[in-house]
């Protein structure tokens, strides 16, 4: 993990984590989770640990709405086209 132009960006790794944790919360059976990167995670506030194993937070939820939210194709904006010569 680094910050980055002031922004954190998290590793492949810790953004897999994540999203298994997130798995996890809605009742998925989900993989082991990296020990370091869930480490990681409790560091900045986005995961916890508990009897029942690593938990997401509300925080780590609303990390992971938002950096899927920046990952949406651009493709889903539809251009028009420009206008003929001549016509406004």
């Amino acid at each position: 993990m680094r910050w980055e132009a002031c922004r954190l960006v998290l590793s492949d790794a810790q953004i897999d984590a994540l999203r298994n944790l997130a798995r996890k919360k809605a009742g998925e059976v989900v993989g082991w989770i990296g020990i370091s990167e869930a480490r990681g995670l409790t560091e900045l506030g986005f995961a916890t640990r508990n009897r029942s194993g690593w938990q997401i937070t509300d925080a780590g939820v609303l990390m992971l709405s938002h950096r899927d939210l920046r990952a949406e194709p651009a493709g889903t904006v539809v251009a028009f086209p420009a206008a003929p010569e001549g016509r406004s």
